[in-house]
């Protein structure tokens, strides 16, 4: 099984050394992982053809892959890397299941009140922050999108209770999460469904599926 590994880590100096750690810890657990860089430096040339073939390579491995696991430890501020966001979009969008981690404890209003600071207006609402922006308040630990992404695929999403100090390039929630992948295909859970590329729809979505294949039938 293929897992595709989206994550910050490319902008890493050591990013190749990361990514053969954690394709290494792929194969002990049995899968096969494919990571976003090969033999290419991370910056774009003038015209952009550089920037075009990683983006075009990213897809084709994402389309290759049966799973993905996404490390969305905040990116350079409160949320995710949009890159990752973006794979992790994309996966769900062509019916993958999709794993993720985040080795940042705690929920994105927290974050962001203690990155932003609150409103500083008489009777703000609590989600109002400084940059005169509301928050979103439900609980997540990103981006409802994302959340919810992760919550229709039904995979593990595993978030430190503590922050790590070197929070990417450590990898042990990352290895928690191919252990569950494991134990998941292990007891036929991953995978169930049409094929293992194709997550079974939450409940509260086969309503809108329904009525998008009744609409194409």
């Amino acid at each position: 099984m293929k897992l595709y590994l989206a994550g910050p880590e490319v902008f890493l100096d050591d990013a190749r050394e990361i990514g053969r750690r954690k394709m290494a810890l792929c194969a002990r657990f049995g899968f096969t992982g494919l990571y976003p860089i090969d033999g290419e430096p991370l910056l774009v040339d003038a015209s952009g053809t550089l920037s075009r073939t990683i983006f075009l390579n990213n897809i084709g491995l994402m389309r290759a892959a049966d799973a993905v696991v996404a490390n969305l430890t905040p990116f350079r501020g409160v949320s995710a890397d949009p890159g990752t966001a973006f794979e992790l979009g994309f996966a769900f969008a062509l019916g993958k299941p999709v794993a993720a981690y985040s080795n940042s404890p705690g929920e994105l209003k927290h974050r962001a009140h203690a990155t932003i600071g609150s409103a500083e207006v008489a009777d703000a609402p609590a989600t109002l922050l400084r940059d005169g922006l509301h928050v979103e308040d439900f609980g997540h630990f990103d981006n409802l999108m994302l959340a919810e992404a992760l919550s229709a695929s039904r995979l593990p999403v595993i978030q430190a209770e503590t922050a790590a100090g070197d929070p990417f390039r450590d990898l042990d929630l990352f290895e928690q999460v191919l252990e569950t992948l494991a134990a998941a295909r292990a007891a036929g859970r991953l995978g169930a469904g049409s094929s293992s590329s194709h997550p079974e729809v939450a409940p509260d979505m086969r309503g809108e599926k329904a009525s998008e294949e009744a609409s194409h039938g």
